[in-house]
């Protein structure tokens, strides 16, 4: 049942689901209640087009322990969303969320799964050490869980950070710096508006997807959502993944390292076409993306009826992880061709490469450029073995969580 409406016969819906992961105590209760009433009523005022419901499920078997991974309960808000058919999800426990970007986190933010996950544990004043009356601390309580979850809408609606301390998109750095931030910028607003738009429209299986076929269905729905797709693939900076998949770039250095270093690898790079090279660098994209979604279990549903949210979500998980293979390709293809122009002379790759009857003077750039490429796409798919090893809910979290605040 939704917690309150609030009439407006002409409004577009907006439905979002409250999630409640595990036991809350009886403050926690109350302060969640009255953070989804002062977060229903802030933005029915910000956004009086749209006609924001709100619905909760509680979860008790979820999230018993005093710290717990945002994946997890991602995984299950994602469940909820699809079998309910809500816009946006918000989970809220009472557990402490573990980061793996910064050393404490109040929510964890995932665009490609239209949720978040929110802890009442470190927004509660006597965290601090604060000591104060059962109400004010409900009341402060009520009021920080409301601007996190105002800022993760925000954010699930395209917005990016602010610095301004007073702004709602701010990066807090305490928990007390949640309590300034209200101000939203007229642009801003609009933006939202526009994205709520989409966001309401009616849904591709509740329309015209009801008699396609699940290729066209899928094909479809991906051309409707490509700006929240390419949106969410932005937001996960894949230019990181080489940093925070260390495991994966550990396996693909240590290949090409090892390759550089072999004569028989120099004799059967070069001795190959340009198109055969890059065609194997191709190759490596795909099955190095197509392994780690497998491996990891990215788009792996218990509920397997189709919709468009579903679709957006394993269409992100694909370009996200596929963006971050590219990438961790591309450092490895820049890597060893400096490793190779300042450390092997044009003599001494001639030798190497025997079959190719070089000499000294026949090797030229390109082959250090094709060695380049040979040696990435073999170290991206030895490196793909590494990615494997990571632990899934750490995999899902760097695939799936955009911003932790």
């Amino acid at each position: 049942m939704p917690l309150e409406q609030l009439p407006a016969a002409t409004s577009t819906p907006i439905e979002i689901g409250i999630v409640v992961a595990g036991p809350l105590d009886e403050i926690d209760r109350e302060a969640m209640r009255q953070a989804v009433l002062t977060t229903q009523r802030e933005l029915q005022q910000r956004f009086p087009a749209f006609l924001f419901q709100f619905f909760t499920v509680r979860r008790p078997e979820l999230s018993a322990g005093s710290r717990v991974e945002p994946s997890v309960l991602l995984q299950q808000a994602t469940e909820d969303r699809d079998a309910k058919h809500w816009d946006f999800v918000f989970v809220i426990t009472a557990s402490e969320l573990i980061g793996i970007y910064s050393s404490f986190c109040f929510a964890a933010l995932s665009r490609p799964l239209d949720a978040a996950v929110i802890s009442v544990s470190l927004v509660d004043p006597q965290a601090a050490g604060v000591d104060l009356s059962t109400q004010a601390r409900i009341d402060q309580i009520a009021l920080r869980v409301s601007r996190l979850m105002q800022h993760s809408l925000a954010h699930l609606l395209g917005l990016s950070r602010d610095d301004r301390p007073d702004h709602l998109l701010y990066h807090p750095a305490t928990a007390k710096d949640l309590d300034a931030m209200a101000v939203v910028d007229d642009d801003q607003t609009a933006r939202q508006a526009d994205a709520l738009a989409e966001v309401a429209d009616q849904r591709l299986e509740e329309g015209s997807g009801r008699a396609m076929g699940n290729l066209m269905f899928a094909a479809r729905a991906a051309w409707i959502n490509r700006r929240e797709i390419v949106q969410a693939i932005w937001a996960a900076r894949a230019w990181q993944f080489p940093r925070r998949l260390s495991r994966l770039t550990l396996a693909s250095v240590s290949t090409v390292a090892v390759l550089l270093m072999t004569a028989e690898a120099w004799d059967l790079a070069l001795s190959q076409s340009s198109a055969r090279v890059y065609g194997l660098g191709l190759f490596a994209l795909l099955a190095t993306t197509v392994y780690v979604i497998t491996r990891q279990q990215l788009l792996i549903r218990r509920s397997q009826t189709r919709s468009e949210q579903s679709v957006v979500t394993a269409a992100s998980a694909f370009g996200i992880v596929l963006m971050g293979m590219a990438v961790t390709w591309l450092a490895l293809f820049l890597l060893g061709a400096i490793v190779g122009l300042f450390l092997f002379d044009a003599p001494l790759i001639a030798s190497w490469a025997a079959s190719s009857q070089l000499t000294g003077r026949d090797v030229s750039f390109a082959d250090y450029v094709q060695m380049a490429g040979f040696s990435g796409s073999v170290g991206l798919l030895i490196g793909a073995l590494g990615a494997s090893f990571e632990s899934q809910n750490y995999f899902r979290h760097v695939i799936f969580v955009d911003e932790e605040i």
